[in-house]
């Protein structure tokens, strides 16, 4: 089975929109399976991600480019 790499660019949404599409990415996750998560930085966006990833015990990369934070988590 190959590997995939999803990009989700959750810049300019609000609400519970970013928190749900997160969710639903790692659900359908694969072991070996990457995903860049880019948010904007310091946003109540941002934290959104983070307790989702916290909630599934993901461990992340994370970097900064410019107004985004960019997240990386390999299952």
């Amino acid at each position: 089975m190959k590997n995939m790499q999803t990009k989700l660019d959750l810049t300019g949404l609000c609400c519970s929109v970013p928190q749900m599409l997160v969710y639903s990415k790692l659900k359908k996750m694969n072991r070996g399976d990457i995903l860049e998560i880019i948010v904007e930085k310091g946003s109540s966006q941002e934290a959104d991600v983070v307790r989702v990833l916290n909630y599934f015990g993901c461990s992340s990369e994370r970097t900064e480019r410019g107004e985004v934070s960019i997240y990386i988590i390999r299952r």
